[in-house]
Order: structure tokens, then C-alpha cells, then sequence
């Protein structure tokens, strides 16, 4: 960014205006240009609030990583009570199988004892 001179600018005026216009004239820009440059600097970001912009934002990746850290626990304990819910099921199929298994057999048995009682 260029620095304006304000007294080369007064020496240029004087020469084309009287010394009182020129002076009025380099008063008013002057004033023009600190207004400019204080609402330059409220708008351009410091090394404090870049600083401060990295804390919050090393911050909150923080908490994010804690956050997904912990839905991955989470989840990692629902998958295992769901398996585990998934093996007693099987594990109960299994023994209703079993159970008419037995009860079918029971039953051929039966009936094969019947027929053979029945063709003697």
C-alpha cells in the first residue's frame, strides 16, 4: 500500500489554487484518508484474532475427534449387545430344532412300532 504525502499534494495545489484553498483542500483529504485507513483497520484481521481463530478452531477439531471418538465406542458397543442378541437367538432356534426333532422321532418311532405290530 502506496503513503500519500499529504504535504506534496498541499505543494501541487498551491501552485493552482490560492494557500487557503490548497490547505482547506489538503485538511480534507487528509481527514478522508485517516477515515479510510480507520475503517481499513477494523476490517483487516490482526495476528491476535488469527491466533485466536486457530485456538478456536484447533478447539473445536478437538472436540469433534473426542465427539467421533466416542459415537465409534458407541457403535462398537450396540454392534456387539446386537451380535450378542443374534447368538441367543440362534442359539434358542437351535434348541426348538432339536426339541421337534426329538419330538418328530418320538413320533416315527411310534409309528413305525405301530405298523410293524399291525403286519405281524
Amino acid at each position: 500500500m502506496t503513503i500519500i504525502n499529504t504535504l506534496d499534494i498541499y505543494e501541487d495545489l498551491k501552485s493552482q489554487f490560492k494557500e487557503e484553498e490548497a490547505r482547506t483542500l489538503t485538511k480534507a483529504l487528509e481527514k478522508s484518508l485517516e477515515e479510510y485507513q480507520k475503517k481499513q483497520e477494523s476490517f483487516l484481521a490482526t495476528k491476535d484474532d488469527i491466533a485466536n481463530m486457530r485456538t478456536e478452531l484447533k478447539e473445536d477439531i478437538n472436540k469433534v475427534r473426542l465427539a467421533t471418538k466416542d459415537d465409534i465406542t458407541n457403535l462398537r458397543t450396540e454392534v456387539k449387545e446386537d451380535i450378542n442378541k443374534v447368538r441367543n437367538k440362534l442359539a434358542n432356534a437351535k434348541a426348538e430344532i432339536i426339541k421337534w426333532l426329538f419330538i418328530f422321532l418320538v413320533g416315527q418311532g411310534i409309528s413305525i412300532i405301530g405298523i410293524l405290530k399291525f403286519i405281524k
